[in-house]
């Protein structure tokens, strides 16, 4: 054991827990994260918080049906950032989660997310293409994975090709009320660019249905007209869902796609089998997921007693949820620090990467197809791909994580 490793050993949980919200350690918050879930369920913020990082105790609290997402029940967070998520479906409860999530699952189904593989792969095609005429090296995130999602989404949604650019600006700015590290560091210029950002949005969508944006059979018209025993979404809730799909989906399937490619860029062996067999795209996107999180926390509360194994949450305790840390759980994992394509080969990976429980992530099966094209086309068509390692930048965001700036250089592109 190296005198790094001891003097990091001897930390406490909370001192980990500090380490994993300082930005300079977001390039690799695994040494923390490893070190929080074996000491976890513990007390931090003077027993304010409960942290929870093994796999089976997180899995356990996303599943319970008195672990709350409502942010208004909790003892730590702003008021401000409660009241500006109190619309999103992600941040209610049964019943009037369950209402919101009935309406837009109707929107959501499999059949539909499958007839978009041919657009997606078209969409894919075009941003490499894109990435050729960019050069080499090309700054990946800005020219081929935040444009995927981004235009898949506004596609779906019926938004103008002049308008997706600034989509992307919005979607990164709603973006950040959602990170606790971003709330903490508050400006009333943030605030306010927040709120603009926030009324253009919302103002876009009002005028794309009212000039008739929302019909034929897209996912607009979907959601407007999405109706169960004569109840429908109000206009708060709609513009609440929409904003919800542009930011989470954007952010999540970007991240994704980024850490795909860089994780293959730095594991050569796994890239030369996927090259060899490109099929092998759709289970390396279940190890990406289950290795590099776009989505590294959760939080809950506890409206009553929760049991874990050997322990008890009180009721109205604020829970943390490790959930990057349960997705490399020995316990269920074997060499969980190993990167390895074919690990979802004949069997389902039980990472969290999209929770669990009521409040599983509605689009997985969109951005996971995303993200297989995306990889797909992109190692198919560039040539000789390599990493410019001083290049790789993460964004401070403490959930959300992903690299903000990430060159590649490449001989050609076919």
């Amino acid at each position: 054991m190296t005198e790094t490793t001891t003097a990091s050993a001897a930390r406490s949980p909370e001192e980990h827990l500090i380490t994993f919200f300082d930005p300079a350690n977001r390039p690799d918050p695994y040494p923390a994260l490893h070190r929080m879930r074996e000491a976890s369920p513990f007390y931090a913020m003077d027993g304010a918080l409960l942290v929870v990082g093994r796999h089976k105790d997180v899995e356990t609290v996303l599943r319970s049906p008195v672990a709350s997402a409502d942010r208004g029940k909790s003892k730590i967070l702003s008021t401000d950032a409660v009241e500006s998520r109190k619309e999103v479906m992600t941040f209610l409860d049964p019943p009037d989660h369950t209402r919101l999530r009935g309406l837009v699952t109707q929107a959501f189904t499999p059949r539909m997310v499958q007839g978009l593989e041919g657009r997606i792969r078209e969409i894919v095609d075009d941003l490499v293409d894109q990435v050729a005429r960019a050069g080499s090296p090309v700054d990946v995130p800005s020219v081929f994975s935040y444009p995927v999602p981004v235009r898949v989404i506004c596609e779906m949604l019926g938004v103008p090709a002049e308008d997706h650019k600034i989509f992307g600006t919005w979607s990164t700015v709603l973006g950040r009320a959602l990170d606790p590290l971003m709330a903490a560091n508050r400006t009333p210029e943030i605030d306010k660019e927040d709120t603009e950002t926030r009324a253009a949005f919302y103002q876009y969508f009002r005028d794309l249905i009212a000039s008739g944006g929302a019909r034929g059979e897209g996912l607009l018209t979907r959601l407007v007209e999405a109706e169960e025993a004569g109840d429908r979404l109000s206009e708060k809730e709609l513009l609440a869902t929409l904003a919800l799909l542009v930011m989470a989906g954007h952010e999540t399937t970007a991240n994704l796609i980024t850490h795909g490619i860089l994780t293959l860029l730095r594991h050569p062996e796994q890239l030369a089998m996927l090259r060899e067999d490109p099929s092998l795209a759709f289970g390396a996107v279940e190890e990406i997921l289950r290795f590099e999180p776009s989505v590294q926390i959760l939080h809950r509360m506890a409206k009553e007693s929760i049991e874990l194994d050997g322990f008890e949450i009180p009721a109205d305790t604020d829970v943390l949820l490790l959930a990057a840390a349960a997705n490399r759980d020995p316990e269920v994992f074997d060499e969980p620090d190993r990167f390895d394509i074919t690990r979802a080969l004949g069997r389902r990976l039980d990472h969290l990467s999209f929770s669990s429980g009521v409040h599983r992530c509605l689009g997985a099966n969109l951005g996971k197809l995303e993200a297989a094209l995306a990889l797909q086309a992109f190692f198919s068509r560039v040539d000789d791909p390599e990493l410019v390692v001083e290049s790789l930048e993460y964004r401070p965001h403490v959930i959300l994580r992903g690299p903000e700036r990430m060159e590649v250089a490449f001989s050609g592109v076919r």
